[in-house]
């Protein structure tokens, strides 16, 4: 069920209440504010001060403001019960409104998931009749509380205009052009050769192609909420919606359907494609000339805006925006939710850069620390950084469906539409010029060893990773590359120990990285997934495979530290063999947290977070210098 205006309020379902008394139901009469917030939420301690301001000032209006605290992280209520009365105390010890705290996560599906918002803090204002008035960013309140006060009843929209919403860019957070390429892509040859095939025909041919061909989840695409919003007030003033795209009509009605509130659509098809000056021309036949308002982003949309009595514009560029004011004036401007840094971070994966450290191993291990090696190493460093961003965009690009029905992967930018799509595939070549250019500084052996390896990940991005087990050899492969690298760009030999004990642990981490995913699946009881190879009944096999290849990686280390090779290398090469015990116990740690579902999905993450492998670490290098 959909929760938009003028629906009946959700009941108030919290585990306890910190400041007030409860509110077991919606008093008749009374206008509330229920305001989902969060400590760690940087704009709500500014949102809960002019929350106090609102209660104090509409106080005798009959408002009354409910802050709910809906927590989801794996902790008890006593100890997130201490820490808000705590955190409360210190912020706002004159507090005049209600707290609610509720880590059920009932308190969500009842209002923020029907809603379809996912941003923090959000605000549902409940009116007298008990039905929703507003869904939105509390700072818009101070205009739509004083309308609900005053409201007795509900109002016609003064003119009965339809609104019409585009598709790409607006009412989505994404284009399905995009998202239905991307999709097609990991199809198989024969839907991609009928691609371009098509392109013969037209855009419009292509689209509608992609269109048929491709397996999107309406369900799960990113939408606007705050064009969301602004389609569920003009349905509650009575107004009709229409959905008006330049995308297949495929695409349309699937949408349509699913949303359920429009009353009529227009899109392309097979022969035509519906943009610009042809969506102008076939909604002034539908609507007449400046009967109808309009939501669009881009310069496509400026001549159905110039036809259209209001104009509103999503997040939109300079340029057309200068050439909006130009034509109507003014405009309506309504946020996209476009990404900060932290989500270009995220994007290009910032934090995994930790993994291509792997390049200065050949470095440390062999002890020969030039100025002339440190460089090329650093290099290196910065060249797989940039290859492996290019890597991660690429491999969001095509797992966007199986993302989005991911608990913590539905977050990542390209699948929350806070960065475009079209933006994303741009970024690849550029990363990957970057990469080359990096890369031919040192030497062409390098840049062949750098190529080797996105085409290698590429493919595992595109096939690979589907196929049980090779999936897990390639992974470890390809960080036994970083290492190779590591030994080319600064001309060392690499020793076939490391080579060993390379493939066997980062064979043992891909193998905890798959239980993971597999016993996560069995705790959501969820079925096998259809994109990889693997069941839930091989779980047991998975870790024991994943202990065998850590343990042997531990047993090729022991037999390096009693062989001659490393007599040449250290002066005290006893002391290695404290090495043993640590990575033993590490390994079984990994293995126990995992068990005991206290790990994410990627073990090398983990271990970035966990104070326990920091100082093992810390541990392993202290027992090097030692023996040097």
């Amino acid at each position: 069920m959909v929760l938009r205006t003028e629906s009946p309020a959700p009941p108030i379902k919290v585990e306890t209440w910190l400041r007030g008394q409860p509110l077991t139901s919606f008093q008749p009469g009374k206008v509330y504010i229920v305001h989902f917030w969060a400590p760690w939420c940087g704009s709500c301690m500014a949102t809960m001060s002019h929350l106090v301001q609102l209660q104090e000032r509409y106080e005798d209006s009959g408002l009354q403001v409910v802050g709910v605290a809906a927590l989801e992280r794996p902790r008890t209520a006593d100890e997130d019960r201490t820490e808000l009365d705590a955190w409360l105390t210190k912020n706002f010890p004159n507090l005049n409104y209600r707290i609610a705290l509720d880590v059920t996560g009932e308190m969500d599906k009842l209002w923020m998931e029907p809603s379809i918002s996912c941003e923090s803090p959000t605000s549902f204002v409940v009116d007298r009749a008990g039905r929703i008035a507003f869904i939105g960013r509390p700072t818009q309140l101070h205009e739509i509380l004083p309308k609900v006060l005053n409201r007795t009843s509900r109002t016609v929209d003064d003119d009965g205009k339809p609104l019409v919403v585009d598709l790409d860019g607006s009412l989505l957070l994404t284009d399905v052009l995009y998202e239905s390429l991307l999709n097609v892509l990991t199809l198989g040859l024969q839907p991609n050769l009928a691609a371009i095939r098509a392109l013969a025909h037209g855009k419009a041919a292509v689209k509608h192609h992609f269109a048929q061909a491709s397996e999107l989840d309406y369900t799960t695409l990113p939408y606007n909420s705050c064009v969301l919003h602004l389609i569920q007030a003009a349905k509650a003033r009575g107004r009709k919606v229409y959905l008006a795209t330049a995308a297949n009509a495929n695409h349309a009605k699937a949408i349509a359907d699913h949303l359920a509130f429009f009353d009529g659509w227009f899109a392309s098809d097979a022969k035509t494609n519906l943009s610009g000056s042809l969506k102008a021309k076939l909604l002034t036949a539908a609507f007449g000339k400046n009967g109808f308002d309009y939501v669009g982003n881009g310069p496509s949309d400026l001549p159905v805006w110039n036809v259209a009595d209001k104009a509103y514009g999503v997040d939109l560029s300079d340029s057309v925006k200068s050439r909006l004011i130009s034509i109507k004036g003014t405009y309506v401007a309504l946020t996209d939710g476009s990404a900060g840094r932290k989500a270009w971070l995220k994007a290009v994966r910032v934090h995994q850069y930790v993994k291509n450290l792997l390049v200065f191993v050949p470095l440390v291990t062999s002890h020969q620390f030039t100025l002339a090696n440190i460089t090329a190493n650093v290099t290196a460093f910065l060249a797989f950084c940039a290859c492996a961003s290019a890597v991660y965009t690429l491999n969001d690009l095509l797992d966007l469906k199986s993302d989005r029905a991911h608990s913590s992967k539905r977050a990542r930018p390209f699948a929350r539409g806070l960065i475009q799509l079209r933006t994303g595939l741009l970024m690849i070549p550029a990363l990957l010029f970057l990469s080359l250019i990096l890369a031919t500084t040192i030497s062409a052996e390098f840049t062949y060893v750098l190529v080797g390896y996105f085409v290698l990940t590429s493919v595992y991005s595109v096939y690979l990773k589907r196929k049980m087990f090779v999936d897990v050899v390639v992974l470890a492969i390809l960080y036994t590359i970083r290492i190779f690298a590591g030994g080319v760009a600064a001309d060392i030999q690499i020793s076939h120990w490391l080579f060993i004990f390379s493939m066997f642990m980062f064979t043992s981490l891909a193998l905890v990285k798959r239980y993971v995913e597999l016993s996560t699946r069995i705790d959501l009881r969820l079925p096998d997934r259809s994109d990889r190879d693997y069941r839930i009944g091989d779980v047991e096999v998975v870790t024991a495979l994943a202990a065998a290849s850590g343990l042997t990686a531990i047993t090729i280390f022991a037999l390096y530290v009693a062989s001659p090779d490393v007599q040449r290398l250290y002066r005290h090469p006893k002391a290695l063999w404290l090495i043993c015990p640590i990575l033993l116990y590490w390994i079984g740690r990994i293995l126990m947290m995992a068990h005991r579902r206290l790990m994410d999905d990627d073990p090398i993450v983990f271990a970035l977070r966990d104070h326990i492998s920091a100082i093992t670490i810390a541990s392993i290098a202290a027992v090097v210098i030692i023996a040097i």
